[in-house]
């Protein structure tokens, strides 16, 4: 009987955590060993349990996954490098190589690419996940914005996005709303009359309204939502409309009611599973989004609604 590969999962996010552990345990032939949440646990339980393949998230506490992949070389030589992580930014791609990687996934194409690309560095190759980009940096990066509105009415939610879509175009900046089709046509109305010239921003491919329908039909199976197909769909949005965004330096800005849509239906766990992925696209793109949630949502259990808060760097309630 052929022996399992042996895993060691490293990521500080929790949800994250969980929904990469359910994609490998899909295989029969790999098996969990660990998991960390920090960088100085993974080199402890690395050197513990001798896995074959250690992922790494860059972003850890205490030690950065480049730092704990620089140790993991010389303390666990024979130990596979396989990085999942949201940094895009080529630089970073190479110095993780540099530090012994043998594998590097953009998080927003974890679902389809996080076992081929394990296959491919177990058979001694090398292999980086599509999807990356180079991150435009100048002295500094921007801070990223990712607030949470809760909505006493339908109203409220098209002034909210209205005055977010206007107020990102005039900066310069694409713009995807993911919103359902009745909301589309008002917001419409309200940004022409605020002198936006919606059929410009359109056709220079700077705004881009999309049915939230079609995007969380993507996302859903068996009736279920899956919040790393959700993060691919987005993923993939996100990443197109920053390539045909007319000026390249262009940031891109998103708003929508996609997870508040799930949350209604009660997946509120996936709700906040896709939440914390998207904060993460957030920070790695240095991008603001905004999320609309019915004034209602607040009456769930007071510690979900915290989790759900606490996944966002601003909450505002009109």
């Amino acid at each position: 009987m052929t022996s399992r590969l042996r895993v060691l999962v490293v990521e500080d996010h929790e949800p994250i955590r969980r929904v990469i552990c359910e994609l490998l345990q899909e295989r029969a032939d790999l098996l969990i060993v660990g998991e960390a949440a920090d960088g100085l646990d993974a080199i402890r339980q690395a050197e513990a349990l001798r896995p074959d393949v250690v992922m790494l998230d860059i972003g850890l506490p205490r030690l950065s996954g480049i730092e704990v992949a620089g140790r993991l070389r010389a303390k666990v030589p024979d130990a596979k490098l396989m990085f999942v992580t949201n940094e895009s930014s080529l630089e970073v791609v190479e110095q993780a190589f540099r530090r012994g990687a043998h594998g590097y996934v953009y998080k927003p194409r974890v679902q389809r690419d996080i076992l081929p690309v394990l296959d491919a560095i177990i058979r001694g190759g090398r292999f980086v996940s599509g999807g990356l980009e180079r991150v435009a940096q100048g002295d500094s990066l921007a801070a990223h914005h990712h607030d949470v509105v809760f909505c006493s009415s339908d109203a409220v939610l098209i002034d909210a996005f209205s005055r977010f879509i206007d107020g990102e175009l005039r900066e310069g900046n694409a713009v995807v709303a993911v919103v359902t089709a009745a909301h589309e046509r008002r917001l419409q109305s309200s940004l022409e009359a605020s002198h936006v010239d919606v059929a410009l921003a359109i056709r220079q491919q700077r705004y881009l309204p999309v049915n939230v329908n079609e995007l969380l039909a993507k996302a859903t199976v068996n009736g279920c939502p899956d919040p790393l197909r959700y993060l691919d769909a987005a993923g993939d949005l996100l990443t197109e409309v920053t390539r045909r965004a007319t000026d390249n330096h262009a940031r891109v800005a998103a708003c929508g009611e996609g997870t508040s849509i799930f949350w209604s239906q009660g997946h509120v766990e996936a709700a906040i599973q896709i939440e914390c992925l998207l904060d993460e696209i957030a920070m790695s793109r240095q991008m603001d989004i905004l999320c609309a949630y019915p004034l209602a949502a607040r009456d769930e259990s007071v510690p979900t609604v915290r989790r759900l808060c606490a996944e966002h760097t601003a909450v505002e309630i009109s």
